[in-house]
């Protein structure tokens, strides 16, 4: 057997399209060898779940499209379940002299930040049109 080190997730991009800095998709972290001794590592920044030492890993965060965390081997016939990851969010910025009409299928907030708004869409599928 061997039990090497497992990698930390990736960390995800910073974006300030909301009006402050956000850091979304960071990668899952890894799980090694379990036979051994237990190791697991880290999630990265912007949602990633942690690695399990033990058993299944950790989910990504909801909103942030973060990649779960990686299972335990365990042993022979025992392997952890990796992590879902994290539901994604589509988020979009424009003039605030412009309306817009969202379907009744779609979950989103809007804020208006100077002279834009910010409506962010975290479930549902429908239409949404400008005007």
């Amino acid at each position: 057997t061997s039990n090497s080190a497992p990698g930390d997730g990736g960390d995800g991009v910073a974006s300030s399209i909301t009006g402050s800095s956000v850091i979304r998709a960071g990668g899952g972290g890894g799980s090694g060898d379990q036979r051994d001794a237990p190791v697991s590592s880290s999630g990265g920044a912007g949602g990633g779940g942690d690695g399990s030492s033990s058993n299944n890993g950790e989910s990504g965060t909801v909103n942030t499209g973060g990649g779960g965390g990686s299972g335990a081997f365990l042993n022979d016939s025992s392997i952890g379940d990796g992590g879902a990851g994290g539901s994604g969010v589509v988020i979009i910025k424009y003039a605030a002299r412009r309306s817009l009409t969202i379907g009744a299928g779609l979950t989103s907030s809007t804020t208006t930040i100077g002279d834009y708004k910010v409506t962010t869409f975290t479930a549902g599928s429908d239409d949404i049109t400008f005007s």
